[in-house]
């Protein structure tokens, strides 16, 4: 689990605030009213399976996506209103980076990473690229261009152009599930110390939950359009609100029993009291 290599701060304003989000597109609704808050230096984790609307809020959250219904602000500043507000993604000081890397394959690995630093003199931007280069062990293909590149060292490029123009919040969209087991394991870690290092606010959507374990300060938990429930790693695990929660972060045994004089019969004999929820049971040793 994530050790908080730099915890997030909580005198500030958060750097990412989502209230009352619905979206659909056309009649079918996939976010059903979201409240979501991101904290400087936090890396929450929004998790769930596909389909559940986890990277439609994270669209919204970057202006990808026009809000059709709730309230979107970053640091404080409203940059969207559902039938008001919408700032561009350009103007919200916020980095991307997907599942793909969509470099610019005319562009060597340093042009990639200075490419949004053109209000910086030419000295700064090529500092600031090669110590983030340097921080993800890309510094020695500055000059090589992305299809020289294995997909783990493209995708390496692509967070530090995203983080090079210091972004007031990162939005990662499962920007390791490409890559190998083994591969990903390493690229993972090494970007969590990157954006603990910098300080970085992060929005990072996943579908595994052995990720989210790792990564998150927090893991937002998402089913069908819904948020079923926001805690620590250990929070979730230890204590879930949920059977869903409980069984998708691993396999359940299931016993049928029988309600009896405030206890549940089953064939390893008597469980819980009946009053519980029936969800697994509370504690995690």
């Amino acid at each position: 689990m994530n050790q908080n290599l730099q915890q997030p701060h909580t005198s500030a304003a958060p750097a990412l605030s989502m209230q009352g989000i619905h979206h659909a597109f056309g009649r079918h609704e996939v976010v059903k009213g979201i409240d979501l808050e991101v904290l400087p230096g936090e890396v929450v984790c929004l998790l769930g399976p596909s389909g559940c609307g986890k990277t439609t809020l994270l669209r919204i959250a970057a202006g990808l996506e026009k809000l059709q219904q709730g309230r979107v602000t970053l640091e404080g500043k409203e940059v969207a209103r559902s039938g008001g507000r919408h700032l561009p993604p350009e103007k919200r000081s916020v980095g991307l980076a997907f599942q793909d890397s969509a470099l610019f394959p005319h562009l060597s690995v340093l042009e990639n990473v200075t490419f949004g630093l053109k209000h910086l003199p030419a000295g700064e931007r090529r500092h600031r690229a090669l110590t983030l280069l340097e921080q993800l062990g890309m510094a020695a293909h500055a000059e090589s261009y992305p299809h020289m590149l294995s997909g783990g060292q493209q995708q390496r490029v692509a967070l530090a152009r995203a983080l090079a123009p210091e972004p007031h919040l990162m939005l990662l969209d499962e920007p390791f599930s490409s890559l190998d087991a083994r591969l990903r394991d390493q690229i993972r870690d090494d970007t969590l110390h990157v954006l603990k290092k910098v300080g970085a606010a992060t929005l990072l959507v996943t579908h595994d939950p052995e990720e989210a374990m790792f990564m998150a300060d927090r893991i937002a938990l998402m089913r069908d359009g819904h948020i079923v429930q926001v805690g620590t790693p250990r929070e979730l695990y230890c204590n879930p609100s949920d059977p869903f929660v409980v069984t998708f972060f691993g396999e359940v045994n299931e016993l049928s029993g029988e309600v009896r004089d405030g206890q549940v019969l089953t064939p390893v004999g008597p469980w819980m009291p009946a009053g519980w929820p029936r969800a697994a049971p509370r504690g995690c040793w």
